[in-house]
């Protein structure tokens, strides 16, 4: 790691995905960034087991609370968000849905454009790098979700998330599937 400066061109605040993503493209182009995190760079043993352990799952710095979830209680909104190194991406459970084309064609935004087209590009390239792939293990809790949905007539639409997780064989270290085959191995 280079020596702290005080000089940058940017100075992005939150290492979130889009923190992050824009950190990566501006220093591409050859910026002095600076990424600035209100949580902290967690290591796999800091992280709560259940989200019952509130100290380390809820980030509520004031109560001694130094977790990876924020909540933020608007008026009219509450905004759940990541806080720590990776922002979202540490409480997103590596959920990867595309909005279906209603979401699109919906609100005041809609006329602007056709935002899936427009999207669709993005959609792919973060698919590809994040990896996508449909858990296919139905556990108790998605049994009784799925049992919820056929009951109130939405069955049909039940289905597993897409996720971000690589399911391969467990022990079997495999090359990288994702980023075309030079990410790290798996």
């Amino acid at each position: 790691m280079s020596a702290v400066s005080n000089h940058y061109d940017v100075i992005i605040i939150g290492s979130g995905f889009g923190g992050s993503i824009a950190a990566l493209r501006l220093t591409e182009k050859g910026y002095k960034v600076l990424v600035i995190e209100a949580g902290a760079r967690f290591k796999d043993e800091d992280f709560a087991k259940t989200s019952w352990n509130l100290k380390k799952f809820l980030f509520f710095p004031r109560l001694g609370l130094k977790g990876i979830q924020r909540i933020d209680l608007l008026r009219n909104v509450m905004v759940m968000s990541g806080a720590g190194v990776g922002g979202g991406s540490l409480v997103y459970a590596n959920t990867l849905y595309r909005p279906p084309t209603s979401f699109f064609k919906t609100g005041s935004w809609a006329s602007m454009c056709d935002w899936q087209k427009e999207l669709t590009p993005y959609y792919d390239q973060a698919e590809r790098m994040l990896g996508v792939e449909t858990n296919t293990y139905m556990s108790p809790a998605d049994i009784e979700l799925k049992k919820a949905a056929d009951q109130l007539g939405y069955g049909d639409s039940f289905q597993m998330a897409p996720l971000g997780i690589h399911f391969g064989e467990p022990g079997q270290e495999v090359a990288d599937p994702y980023f075309g085959g030079v990410g790290p191995s798996r």
